[in-house]
């Protein structure tokens, strides 16, 4: 099926009003994003899949509720947070680790890929020292507070502007724009404990 480059307002309206090739057109579209930020928050391919699909039920069940002056992106992500965070929760209750190993793949709808994507002239030794960064930095971001973790997968990994995050959290957007400094400073200490460890 062929995608429109954005979901546009009529789809949503396709899809509230019961149409099934719209939530498929929705699903089709936002399914990558819903599965990287569940991936970057939790940490685990096979739990990100899980709690993708969730999203995208608890979607169909409230895209009829939907009122028109939220945008469905900001919508969207605000439900798949909550979801990301009730999954973490459940996870640490039961003292689950991050086992994940660097050869992992990510289900996306072209099928499974490596997760960080190669760049074809990197030699093996740049490609696996990539992976091993991408890793370390993963699993930094799993050392931090869950709002901040949020924040940086927000900005740095899916690109929202601050007014977007503003919307997503309900937060003023200098207090964003502080969270968010404060998040990096964060990691960065996490990250240089991790290097001398």
């Amino acid at each position: 099926m062929e995608i429109s480059p954005k979901i546009g307002k009529e789809v949503i309206e396709s899809c509230k009003a019961g149409d099934g090739k719209a939530f498929e057109r929705i699903v089709l579209y936002y399914q990558k994003r819903v599965f990287n930020i569940a991936y970057r928050m939790l940490g685990n391919r096979e739990e990100a899949k899980e709690l993708a699909q969730e999203v995208f039920l608890s979607v169909y069940d409230a895209i009829k509720g939907l009122r028109e002056e939220s945008t469905f992106d900001v919508w969207l992500t605000r439900i798949t947070l909550n979801h990301c965070r009730n999954r973490w929760k459940y996870l640490k209750r039961r003292q689950y680790f991050n086992s994940e190993s660097l050869d992992a793949s990510m289900g996306t709808e072209e099928g499974d890929r490596p997760l960080p994507i190669p760049d074809p002239s990197d030699d093996p030794a740049t490609l696996y020292e990539k992976k091993m960064i991408q890793a370390w930095v993963q699993r930094g971001l799993l050392k931090l507070k869950d709002d901040q973790r949020e924040l940086i997968v927000l900005r740095d990994l899916q690109g929202h502007s601050y007014e977007e995050i503003g919307k997503i959290s309900g937060l003023p957007e200098g207090t964003v724009k502080s969270k968010l400094h404060r998040a990096r400073m964060d990691l960065k200490e996490i990250l240089e404990r991790m290097s001398h460890s």
